[in-house]
């Protein structure tokens, strides 16, 4: 059931929407499953990089279908010497790890790491690996960044210019009790973090069933989802009346 005040909050979106920015385009990269299918056969996520005005790169982990309550880490690491189709099995080297995390109730997790522009420069980010902590070797989820072609038996980068154009991300502050911007429109395809900057507890449900549905939210926590399907997606926390926003999504 809707919150009473949800039709008088959606006619003050626009308004309280306007002089509020939107994030700028960052690239998302989709992690495939590495293991057995017997073996964390749900685990999935999103690698999702951004460049800051400060220069810095900030990348971020949106993971699901982990084994709950189980320790993981996370590493780029750099193009190895045997590539073959993709980056994820060339074995290269590790050049940077994200800071160890652990899947909640629910499987899921939210990393973030920022590095200096250079850190990753080249090949040195080409893919990240996540690890069960306890057993390095093994790698339920690998994203590649970095696409590789043959090229006179050796892999090589392909061009940028090959690579189809990054998809959106938009970030919306999850404050006590708003959701700041309330309104956004974005293209299928494109991807939403909300982010809790508030102190007491929250959550994002949608009015359908292929919107957003996190669990609960606490100060720092972050929630991302993915728009697939073209329409208007009404969003609230179920926890304070009043407290909703709308997203328009529409095709590219």
């Amino acid at each position: 059931m809707l919150p009473r005040s949800f039709a008088r909050t959606l006619v003050g979106c626009a308004a309280l929407n306007l002089g509020l920015s939107l994030a700028a385009p960052a690239a998302v990269y989709p992690f495939r499953h590495n293991l057995p299918p017997t073996l964390e056969p749900q685990a999935a996520g999103q690698l999702t990089v951004q460049t800051l005005e400060s220069g810095r790169t900030e990348s971020l982990l949106s993971l699901s279908g982990l084994t709950p309550q189980t320790a993981y880490m996370a590493h780029y690491h750099a193009l190895g010497a045997q590539p073959g189709a993709s980056a994820c099995d060339s074995d290269g080297p590790v050049t940077l790890g994200f800071p160890a995390f652990k899947a909640d109730a629910q499987g899921r997790a939210s990393v973030k790491l920022s590095a200096a522009p250079n850190v990753l420069a080249g090949n040195a980010g080409a893919y990240v690996n996540v690890h069960l902590a306890s057993d390095l070797a093994s790698v339920p989820l690998c994203a590649a960044v970095l696409k590789v072609a043959a090229l006179n038996g050796k892999a090589a980068p392909v061009s940028a210019k090959a690579a189809p154009a990054p998809v959106s991300l938009q970030k919306i502050s999850i404050i006590d009790n708003a959701f700041r911007p309330p309104t956004l429109s974005i293209k299928v395809g494109d991807s939403v973090t909300w982010t809790h900057d508030g102190q007491i507890t929250h959550n994002v449900k949608s009015t359908t069933a292929a919107g957003p549905q996190s669990g609960d939210l606490h100060h720092g926590d972050t929630y991302s989802f993915t728009f697939k399907q073209a329409g208007t997606y009404l969003f609230y926390c179920s926890y304070h009346e009043g407290m909703s926003g709308t997203i328009t999504v529409t095709n590219r």
